[in-house]
């Protein structure tokens, strides 16, 4: 809903804010995070949401595998092994993001609700599920790689849906007139931020993603060494995630950087070399590279 109101003043002192400021212009986001109470447990939107990003993601998935010519069947095994990791994966990176608040907070640490996913922290315990699900089955590490490429980034532009209800990744304040303004009280940002603009990063990343998808949609029939395609996911998500986190309220942990920005310009760092290798690799080997293909355009 899109409104108009005026802010009282704010000092620059509290989290979030970057000085005094009045705006008039803002959108309002009065969702409750929490659809209903069953017993102790909140089931939220978040998790609604989520399960619908990964249905949709697996979709993908199994299509993506079969252009690559493996049988989409895997898809269900993958995805029982490699979503428990990937949830223990990404709750240690928001740990370690937010180690002091837990430190004094430990209850917090084992709660049940789906909140608090970092997306490398996704990625890293996903990909290990899959790795090992590809060695008990003797499938192709890489290619099935490739066929998350296209699966990953659909999956987090309907996932960030969830992340624009919660307010869970809230930016800094703003006198943009496209700010988002919590004022539900569940809302998960700080409460001296409910009905303050703050920065859409959610926003900004699911119009980062679609660039993605885009550029990813259009390189990828036209890639010929197994594992470029994921490689090219990871540096192009990288990228954006690198400047969008400017925008974002998180803590700073070196060289005025955070978490997420440090993990990107590794990964950023990481994947030329990563791919000059792979290139060198399938050189190495050009009739497994040939028979390959030839599967692949069976499958197609």
């Amino acid at each position: 809903m899109i409104t108009v109101f005026r802010l009282v003043k704010h000092g620059a002192g509290e989290e979030g804010a970057r000085g005094d400021f009045t705006v008039v212009g803002y959108i309002t986001i009065n969702i409750d995070p929490i659809i209903f109470h069953l017993g102790p447990f909140a089931i939220r939107w978040y998790g609604v949401i989520m399960a619908i990003a990964l249905l949709v993601g697996a979709v993908v998935f199994g299509w993506q595998l079969r252009k690559r010519g493996i049988p989409s069947d895997h898809v269900y095994g993958m995805l029982l092994l490699a979503v428990p990791l990937a949830i223990v994966g990404a709750r240690l990176f928001h740990i370690l993001d937010n180690f002091r608040f837990y430190w004094h907070h430990p209850g917090e640490l084992w709660t049940l609700q789906l909140i608090g996913l970092a997306i490398y922290g996704v990625l890293t315990g996903g990909v290990l599920g899959v790795f090992i699900y590809c060695r008990w089955k003797k499938l192709p590490f890489l290619r099935v790689l490739d066929a998350l490429a296209l699966a990953i980034p659909v999956g987090q532009l309907i996932g960030k849906c969830a992340n624009i209800i919660n307010g869970d990744t809230w930016g800094y304040a703003t006198k943009l007139p496209w700010g988002f303004v919590y004022r539900n009280p569940n809302a998960l940002l700080p409460t001296n931020l409910l009905g303050v603009p703050t920065q859409p990063t959610p926003v900004y990343e699911q119009l980062w993603l679609l660039v993605v998808i885009g550029v990813l949609l259009w390189a990828m029939p036209r890639l010929k060494t197994n594992g470029m395609a994921f490689l090219l996911y990871l540096g192009l998500y990288s990228l954006g995630r690198l400047f969008i986190s400017f925008e974002r309220v998180n803590n700073v942990l070196f060289l005025h950087l955070r978490e997420a920005q440090l993990v990107a310009l590794g990964v950023l760092i990481a994947v030329i070399p990563v791919a000059v290798v792979l290139k060198r690799r399938q050189q190495a080997q050009p009739q497994s590279w040939q028979a390959q293909q030839a599967s692949m355009r069976r499958a197609s």
